[in-house]
This record gives structure tokens, C-alpha cells and sequence, in this order.
């Protein structure tokens, strides 16, 4: 255990200096997810909130609710990009050194997605801090939940990131796959649009992503006061997708290993 949270560290401070080499690298990471938000907020403006029967939206929270979509997208989406960025170490040449040394494979992708996850959405977490706060009137907050809810949604984060991380690894071209599953994700979560106002061919595609499933929880206590009790379906959901996801990542892992050996290529598809 401890050589691999060693590994894990190690990951953690190269990926770091790799890409937060300069101050001005916070700079879009700060603008592009609060002119998202900004946008988001506004092309609701000119519709009528109430007459749309949103669960527990009204005109007083519509920046709340916003709000907190955007906040979990942030944990999501940083490790999107991380995935992406994290397949150019076959490109490097990194990926075949770090395969050379005994060093835990999941610890490698797992310091990857934490340090991604971290260092992206800081920003993010003190802006949306700071409404909350501004905001409090318009909560209709259960605590003990909310810290329940946000834990989970964190893992469920770092376990999608685990999940790309193991697919971007072995891919010849990740293009592709960082277009199917950026934009996508942000739409049919319910990160603008609440999924209840989606067609039932849009809520199909919308149960794929375990963003959608974070951002309804995190919605229903912040703003629907919801107990740790009413959270039992997400509780239960959440952790199945964060057990898959680890054994899927696991999978991979396995495989592409498997594959380069074989083969003494890297690409595995």
C-alpha cells in the first residue's frame, strides 16, 4: 500500500509540473467553465421558470441550480481532458519507460485523475463557494447529504477518470473519443437542461453518463433538502458505477498490458 500511494504521488507531481508549469495555465481554466455558466444562466432568462414545472427550480434558485451543474461538470470534464493529454505519454515515448519499472499500472492512472481533478476545478469550487454563500437564502440544504452526495460525486469523478484514462491509453488516435464524450456529456447530464424536460431518446443516452446521476443528486439536497435516506437509489447507483468502472479500468489495463508484451507495440486499437 505504500509503494503504491507513493506511485500515486509520483504520478500526481509529474503530471503537475507537466501541465500547471505557469500561472497563466489557470487563466482559461478559470474563465471557460464560468463563461459556460454565464451562458447557461442567461438563455434561461427569457423563459418563464415556473410555468416549466422543474422539480424544485424556481425563479429565486435558477442561479443555484445552475450553479451546482456546472460545479460537477467541472470534476468531470477536467478529467476528460486529463484522459486526453494523459495518451499523448505514448506519443512521448513516456509510456513505454514508465511500462519498464514495476511500478502499479492503476497507480499510475489514478494519480493522473486525482491530480486533474484537483488542480482544474479549485477555481471553480471557490467561485461557486462564494454564490452558495451570496445565495443562502435560496438553499434548501440537508447537510449531512450534501457532504454524502458531494463525496460520492467526487469518486465517481476520479472512477470516470480511471475508465478514460485505461481507454485513451491504448488508443492510436483519442481525437475522436475526447469529441464523442466533451460536449455530449455537458448536454444530456442535465447540466444546462434538466433531463426531465429531455424525450425519452435523450434520457436514454443521458443514463450512460454518471455525470447525470451526480448532478441530480447534488441538485436535490442542496435545493430539495433530500436526506441521506432519499439518497438511497443514488447511494446504491454510485456505487455500482464506481465498482465497474474500477474493475472495467482494471480490465484494460490487463489487456493493453497484455497486447504490448505480445507485440512490443503499445497501440492497442
Amino acid at each position: 500500500m505504500k509503494r503504491f500511494l507513493k506511485s500515486v504521488t509520483a504520478e500526481a507531481i509529474k503530471q503537475h509540473k507537466n501541465y500547471f508549469h505557469s500561472k497563466m495555465i489557470y487563466v482559461p481554466l478559470s474563465l471557460w467553465p464560468l463563461i459556460s455558466f454565464v451562458s447557461a444562466y442567461y438563455s434561461f432568462k427569457p423563459f418563464s421558470i415556473e410555468n416549466a414545472q422543474i422539480p424544485y427550480l424556481n425563479e429565486e434558485n435558477l442561479i443555484l441550480f445552475i450553479l451546482i451543474g456546472y460545479l460537477c461538470m467541472s470534476f468531470f470534464r477536467s478529467l476528460v481532458q486529463s484522459a486526453w493529454f494523459f495518451s499523448f505519454e505514448r506519443e512521448s515515448g513516456t509510456l513505454e519507460l514508465i511500462y519498464l519499472t514495476p511500478v502499479n499500472r492503476m497507480s499510475i492512472i489514478l494519480g493522473n485523475a486525482l491530480s486533474s481533478v484537483f488542480e482544474s476545478v479549485w477555481v471553480m469550487a471557490v467561485f461557486a463557494g462564494g454564490i452558495l454563500f451570496l445565495k443562502q437564502h435560496d438553499l434548501n440544504l440537508n447537510i449531512p447529504a450534501a457532504l454524502a452526495a458531494a463525496a460520492l460525486m467526487m469518486l465517481m469523478a476520479v472512477s470516470w477518470g480511471l475508465f478514460l484514462n485505461s481507454l485513451f491509453l491504448f488508443s492510436r488516435d483519442t481525437g475522436f473519443l475526447f469529441t464523442i464524450l466533451e460536449e455530449p456529456m455537458e448536454i444530456f447530464s442535465g447540466v444546462k437542461i434538466p433531463t426531465v424536460l429531455f424525450p425519452l431518446w435523450a434520457k436514454m443516452i443521458s443514463l450512460i453518463f454518471p455525470l447525470t446521476y451526480a448532478v441530480e443528486a447534488m441538485r436535490g439536497v442542496f435545493l430539495n433538502s433530500e436526506s441521506i435516506y432519499d439518497l438511497r437509489t443514488f447511494i446504491g447507483t454510485s456505487t455500482c458505477i464506481i465498482l465497474v468502472l474500477f474493475l472495467i479500468s482494471g480490465v484494460c489495463l490487463l489487456l493493453g498490458e497484455r497486447h504490448a508484451k505480445k507485440t512490443g507495440n503499445m497501440s492497442l486499437f
